[in-house]
């Protein structure tokens, strides 16, 4: 691990890490579930900055293994279930696109954010002892609010909750609209989903072999072996592996945060035309983005960077957010250690 490492990053330090990480893995220093994402895994913390938390790679690789858990069939299942009740309720339309999402992508979307908010309370068990209840009755909003911890070893905890989840190369914790006002404190949950997980899990429980093969078969419509060729090519189900990002405590900032316009911190690399922000903690609107963009550059200028009037500004790993206003966080800017989980689980 470099100490230089500020806010530049390079695809050479990704694939350094990427080597770092099979390594791990290989030694079992890192749970076997990552294999296969290691590229992913080392996107998110290069480019959300988590690694600038760390004194040495062995550091970051010891509390990767404490912060990881494994998501099963079981878990899937229950993902799956909650996933259906919420999906209908979803919008059809893509945040910040105008493209529509059939129900079965709303399904799927709704499944990987439930498996975060199961690893989180698998994790809680697995490392604190502590048995952790999701409130799952979906409210009435038109944008669905994350689901708060309902208790804590049965008791309801003193803050409230928010479980937020994201590909494990995402790299912001992204609070849209009221959600800021609905939790005191935001958990990111980084999920290793793929495209091929729910085909696999419908496998894995045999929905495909015994319902959608067996009609199919017995209304005469395919072949044995056209069926045995389709088996064969569909996928077998893995673990999903899961790590518990890190959490923000909304209380710690109530005194700088004045209004909807406050930045807490920014910072970011200087390109020709453009500045790529990644690491930031604050509010943005892509609604009002003139007024935000301009606040934003002279805060940079205010820290020594060289800004020209102009400029455009984009989020790292972000094309476009949802038209409403958002409180974003780079995963590097959350807590994480263990001293700093056991210092909230005793505020609760």
């Amino acid at each position: 691990m470099t100490s230089y490492y500020n806010v530049t990053v390079t695809s050479k330090l990704i694939e350094e890490y990427i080597e770092i990480v099979k390594g791990a893995i290989g030694r079992g220093d890192l749970p076997s579930t990552f294999k296969g994402f290691e590229r992913k895994l080392c996107e998110g913390a290069v480019r959300g900055l988590d690694i600038t938390q760390f004194t040495s790679y062995n550091e970051w690789i010891s509390w990767l293994s404490w912060a990881s858990v494994s998501l099963d069939e079981n878990d899937y299942l229950k993902a799956a279930i909650h996933g259906l009740r919420l999906a209908p309720r979803l919008a059809a339309t893509d945040y910040g696109t105008s493209r529509k999402r059939d129900l079965g992508q709303r399904w799927t979307d709704a499944i990987r954010g439930f498996l975060g908010e199961i690893a989180f309370t698998k994790w809680m068990q697995e490392k604190f002892g502590f048995s952790v209840k999701m409130d799952y009755g979906y409210g009435p909003l038109s944008e669905f609010l994350m689901s708060d911890v309902k208790s804590i070893d049965g008791r309801e905890p003193r803050l409230k909750i928010g479980i937020k989840t994201t590909k494990l190369e995402g790299v912001w914790l992204d609070i849209p609209g009221a959600q800021i006002k609905h939790s005191d404190v935001f958990v990111l949950v980084r999920v290793g989903v793929t495209s091929e997980h729910f085909v696999a899990f419908l496998k894995k429980i045999s929905a495909i072999r015994d319902k959608l093969m067996k009609e199919a078969l017995g209304r005469g419509l395919v072949r044995e072996e056209e069926l045995k060729e389709a088996w064969d090519v569909t996928p077998e189900f893995t673990p999903v592996p899961a790590y518990i990002v890190g959490f923000l405590n909304k209380l710690e900032y109530m005194n700088m945060l004045k209004d909807d316009y406050s930045i807490i911190e920014a910072d970011g690399e200087v390109k020709r035309v453009r500045v790529v922000i990644n690491k930031y903690i604050g509010f943005w609107n892509p609604d009002k983005e003139k007024e935000y963009r301009t606040m934003l550059l002279a805060f940079l200028r205010n820290k020594g960077k060289n800004i020209r009037d102009g400029m455009k500004i984009t989020f790292e790993g972000i094309g476009d957010f949802s038209k409403t206003l958002h409180f974003i966080a780079n995963s590097g800017s959350l807590r994480r250690r263990e001293d700093e989980w056991k210092e909230l689980l005793r505020e609760l």
